[in-house]
């Protein structure tokens, strides 16, 4: 089996690596900073040879084409190979562009009867290599997950739609970005007031008590009865924040947040005492 990565960064190393102790004859690489490379040798497996450029790479007979370039030169990449790629090639863009820009170069790519694959690392490659998980989405996602534990990939489908893996990604990233810029300005504040210790405990006594997924749906819910006082009480905590010469980021985006949840009435549609998470987001989303 022969894979090639146009663009030969941390995500082709990391995962060449793992590639390597599998049945992968040749990786095939190309990179502008890397062409004046030399051959090697991976594995007693795996031969590692660098192209001048991605066309010439792209010629080759391979199994799967991961695309790993800046998100900026993704279109770029892509129309630049559609003359030459094979079309039994299984054809995976990992770069982080936008879904938007995934399904303009999809079409790029079916016009000459090829079709690409969304996908989405969602882990450390410096941990997990080629077994990082890694959600595609695409008409022939299939194909690769038929392949994926030949040579110890990590392969979740999530759709046939191009761009739906990207925005997951995304969309995943508001919580854990959201949650840890969140976190500092806790951290932030309790430090400054020397009961960080105490703060630390209180919180994870909290999210430690109960299932997370119970902890979403308390928390959801919770707003649609308190959203308003909640809003006072956060700017009452935002002034606090400033008169102690702390920043309010977080503090107040949530009330942001408050006051459209206030604003959207959420009680009056939900007549169903018994809803659920999803129910008040519907609500919401449709304010």
């Amino acid at each position: 089996m022969n894979i090639g990565f146009i663009g030969y960064g941390e995500v082709g190393k990391e995962m060449s690596k793992g590639l390597s102790n599998y049945e992968v004859n040749n990786i095939f690489a190309y990179d502008p900073l890397l062409m004046d490379a030399r051959p090697g040798i991976l594995s007693k497996n795996t031969k590692l040879t660098y192209f001048q450029d991605a066309n010439e790479l792209s010629k080759q007979h391979m199994t799967i084409l991961f695309v790993a370039v800046p998100a900026s030169k993704s279109v770029e990449v892509w129309s630049d190979i559609r003359e030459t790629i094979n079309k039994e090639t299984i054809l995976v863009d990992l770069t982080t562009a936008s879904s938007n820009e995934k399904n303009n170069i999809n079409k790029i790519m079916e016009e000459k009867g090829m079709s690409i694959l969304d996908a989405a690392i969602l882990g450390a490659l410096k941990v997990y290599q080629n077994a990082v998980p890694i959600l595609v989405s695409g008409k022939h996602a299939d194909n690769l997950i038929d392949i994926a534990p030949k040579i110890g990939m990590n392969i979740t489908k999530l759709n046939e739609n191009v761009g739906d893996a990207t925005n997951f990604k995304y969309i995943r990233s508001i919580f854990t970005k959201g949650l840890s810029a969140l976190l500092y300005e806790v951290m932030e504040s309790a430090e400054k007031l020397d009961i960080d210790q105490e703060i630390y405990h209180s919180i994870t006594d909290t999210m430690d008590k109960d299932d997370f997924g119970e902890i979403i749906n308390r928390y959801i819910k919770s707003n649609v009865k308190h959203s308003k006082r909640r809003e006072k009480e956060m700017e009452n905590v935002s002034e606090f924040m400033k008169d102690n010469n702390i920043k309010t980021y977080m503090t107040d985006a949530t009330i942001s947040k408050l006051k459209d949840i206030t604003q959207a009435d959420l009680e009056d549609n939900l007549h169903d005492k018994n809803y659920h998470w999803i129910d008040v987001i519907r609500a919401f989303n449709q304010k």
